[in-house]
């Protein structure tokens, strides 16, 4: 978690650094798996002398190279966390199942359900009407995965304008909305806050102010008309999405109660929307502006407008409650998984994990560099785990117990402790501090997905974006192999981390 801090000047954050500790010094079970690979190599090589010394020295070549491979580490990575990428990898290319046909290209398609790829298949939309009956509220539930989401489309002016005391009371108001999804019985897996740039083909500020505009003659008007209209070539669209995944594991005592009388869906929407509301009321109490929670036609717009974006002016022009989306027609029509990108119906992404935040204090407008970046369609997704008092506890006595383990073993062997280390033993120490004072306790990751109409075009603004990475004080790795779960996890609003996926580097 970050700690602030004012000292009677302008607001300023400290993240910790990422742990790099592990079980035994910087070494995970992978880790330690090829090492004991190694040794047993070894001991069959001194078992096989007596029949030729070439088994041991074979042998041994082979447990030096084991031995010597998880040491290299590449963007933050060690070399065991590409293993199963690269197995994955290879085994798509032989069997052809990276490559996904949805839509009229699949036996069955659309009959009951959406046509989603990978493991998003288990996703099904459940609409739920409102207190009023007027309309309903989109519901994304995994009956595998035991999670229900549902997004909010929020809006206002532009916080990197304001004044940094603005800035402060709406990042406390935000606290605010966060520290409810760590309350007892929130019932709160996940959330994603998921900002999405894109160019405003349909010039949305021309069509507000047609439709709300109340003088439409005259100078001024016929001045605001042409300003508006120069703009538009260069104009972005920018929006933002708070998706909360709720667990309902954890709301089964609920659910089974009201289940006796109706369907297992309506009572899932019953104790969902129960917290939905007072979600809203409290995002509504905090002077946060929003349209609410979206329909079951906009949420499948929003995630099918991810995979076609050549879509997405159609949908504006279509927007409204009698022209809603088929929410069985959210997913693509075909996609396919390369080593560094993803290719999705009319466009091809990349997505970088941000494993590195920024290692010096920064202000609150830390992320000025890549939010006000244009001439791009990229999506910045902030992913985070609320965790209770148990397992905030357990990390925290974990993360200090390795820390303070890896700088006794190095100070055992004549090497002084790293400041890293310390760091990384004051965050699980800031943590326990947060704990007690009663505060909410996260992990998060932060991913950044850039989408082009081709490779050429991607890379380029892929470069251009990491840099911006760079200026925000950033260090990011693309997730090579993985492109698939990383598109998933940043770009769609299912509020996913890294798990389950191919490789280590889970949530």
């Amino acid at each position: 978690m970050a700690r602030s801090s004012s000292g009677g000047g302008p607001r300023q954050f400290v993240y910790p650094p990422r742990p790099t500790a592990g079980i035994v010094g910087r070494f995970g079970i992978v880790d330690l798996a090829f090492f004991a690979a190694a040794l047993a190599l070894l001991w069959i090589g001194f078992r096989l002398i007596p029949v030729s010394v070439w088994w041991l020295v074979g042998l041994g070549a082979v447990a030096l190279l084991l031995a010597a491979f998880p040491f290299p580490r590449i963007g933050g990575r060690p070399l065991t966390a590409y293993l199963h990428p690269v197995a994955a990898a290879v085994g798509d290319r032989l069997t052809r199942r990276g490559v996904f046909r949805g839509a009229v290209f699949a036996p069955a398609s659309l009959a009951h359900r959406m046509d989603l790829p990978g493991d998003l298949v288990n996703f099904r939309v459940v609409a739920v009407p409102t207190p009023d009956g007027r309309s309903t509220v989109g519901l994304m539930v995994n009956d595998r995965e035991k999670v229900a989401c549902a997004a909010l489309l929020t809006f206002g002016s532009a916080m990197l304008l304001e004044g940094s005391a603005e800035q402060g009371m709406r990042l406390d108001d935000w606290e605010a909305v966060m520290e409810t999804f760590c309350a007892q019985g929130a019932g709160v897996s996940r959330w994603q806050l998921l900002a999405r740039t894109a160019p405003d083909v349909v010039n949305v500020a021309s069509r507000h102010a047609r439709e709300h505009a109340t003088v439409r003659t005259g100078p001024a008007w016929q001045a605001t008309q042409e300003l508006i209209a120069q703009a538009a070539p260069a104009a972005q669209r920018h929006e933002v999405y708070l998706i909360v995944a709720f667990d309902l594991r954890g709301l089964t005592d609920e659910i089974a109660s009201l289940s006796e009388g109706s369907s297992r869906d309506e009572a899932i929407g019953v104790v969902v929307l129960e917290r939905l509301l007072d979600l809203e009321r409290g995002i509504t109490e905090a002077r946060i502006a929003s349209r609410g929670w979206l329909r079951p036609g906009q949420y499948a717009a929003l995630i099918h407008t991810q995979f076609d974006p050549e879509s997405l002016p159609l949908h504006d022009v279509l927007a409204g409650q009698d022209h809603d989306l088929d929410p069985r027609l959210a997913g693509p029509s075909a996609t396919e998984r390369a080593w560094k990108s993803f290719r999705h119906d009319s466009a091809v992404s990349r997505t970088v994990w941000v494993h590195e935040l920024p290692k010096r204090p920064v202000a609150t407008n830390w992320l000025a560099p890549v939010l006000q970046q244009s001439g791009l369609r990229r999506t910045l997704s902030l992913v985070a785990e609320p965790l209770g008092e148990v397992k905030a506890q357990a990390s925290a006595e974990r993360q200090a117990l390795r820390a303070e383990g890896y700088a006794a073993r190095r100070h055992k062997l004549g090497r002084p402790t790293t400041a890293r280390l310390r760091k990384e033993a004051q965050a699980a120490l800031d943590q326990d501090e947060a704990q007690a004072d009663g505060d909410g306790v996260f992990r998060y990751h932060l991913f950044l997905t850039v989408t082009a109409p081709d490779e050429k075009t991607l890379t380029r603004q892929m470069l251009s974006a990491r840099r911006r990475l760079i200026r925000a004080r950033c260090q990011s790795i693309v997730l090579y192999g993985e492109q698939d779960q990383a598109f998933f996890a940043g770009a769609l609003p299912l509020a996913r981390g890294l798990s389950p996926m191919r490789g280590v580097a889970g949530v």
